[in-house]
């Protein structure tokens, strides 16, 4: 048994037990193909080919299109309970996003099913603000938006909320109408804490620095009796980055920035036994990092 499957074990496709705390990954979409050039407009034939071989789950080289997922992840560990990223939501008003206007999906219904309650949870982190992040910070319809987790601590990083309350102050359509209906409502409620990069939420959960897709980004270490798992957020969009890490989607506003963290944390973790969790990757979403060739694969958990 490796010193990863000793700390870290499968309970299931979507749930990784991390010594005592417990990992679900709850998606609020799951598997959309998208075509590849919307994501990447510097993919080539060859590399999506490449992906395709080895990720054929989520790599269609023949459709030309990307499988695509929305990844939150509850974190039950002693003494909290948390939400990473809010997803997409209901009911909002997104005419530019087809996929994610007006929705009636399950996911609360889900969350239920796990076991918990919205008013269980004490923390929701939103890595960034963008509006397939914050989603499910607020439920309600029209002007009535409120908090979907009444007890809860939202954690943001204080650069990412300064600049899009900026934007906001002179467009009221910021992110796509999510500024207004899912980040405006939370601030209304005093519920906002706006952390600086890297910092300690709770003793094992921090936030760190993961600047390039926004200027603000940031990713979550969980560190849980001696493993670590990193949530990725948008440092990744698709595994065909592993292969190809220079490739940069193109909702990135610092390209240059977004490939250099992404190598760096890449370069972090390969070779050793931190998991990482990766928010749009269809399953398997849980898995060690390793070196190959000029870029890095994805090994999953259960596999090690």
């Amino acid at each position: 048994m490796t010193a990863v499957a000793a700390r870290a074990e499968m309970a299931g496709p979507d749930t990784l037990r991390l010594g005592t705390a417990v990992i679900h990954r709850l998606a609020d979409i799951e598997r959309i193909g998208w075509p590849a050039a919307a994501i990447f407009r510097d993919l080539t034939g060859t590399a999506l080919a490449d992906a395709a071989a080895s990720y054929p789950g989520a790599v269609d080289a023949a459709a030309g299109t990307l499988a695509l997922t929305f990844n939150s992840y509850i974190i039950d560990m002693p003494g909290h309970l948390v939400l990473i990223d809010a997803g997409i939501g209901n009911g909002k008003e997104r005419p530019d996003r087809p996929a994610w206007h007006r929705r009636t999906g399950d996911f609360m219904q889900r969350l239920r099913a796990l076991g918990y309650q919205p008013d269980d949870f004490d923390l929701v982190i939103n890595t960034h603000l963008h509006a397939d992040h914050v989603g499910w910070n607020t439920t309600g319809s029209g002007q009535d938006w409120r908090p979907a987790f009444p007890n809860a601590r939202y954690i943001v990083p204080k650069q990412e909320l300064a600049h899009w309350s900026a934007l906001f102050a002179s467009d009221k359509h910021t992110l796509h109408g999510a500024y207004a209906d899912s980040v405006q409502p939370i601030l209304d409620a005093g519920l906002y804490e706006a952390v600086d990069t890297p910092s300690e939420i709770v003793p094992g959960l921090r936030l760190e620095p993961a600047p390039g897709h926004t200027g603000g980004m940031a990713v979550v270490r969980l560190i849980a009796d001696g493993g670590q798992l990193l949530f990725l957020a948008d440092v990744l969009h698709s595994p065909v980055q592993l292969a190809t890490p220079q490739l940069t989607s193109n909702f990135c506003v610092d390209p240059a920035q977004a490939c250099a963290t992404r190598r760096r944390l890449l370069d972090a973790c390969a070779g050793t036994d931190t998991i990482v969790a990766t928010y749009h990757f269809p399953p398997p979403v849980f898995g060690t990092i390793v070196k190959a060739g000029e870029g890095y694969k994805l090994n999953p958990v259960d596999a090690v």
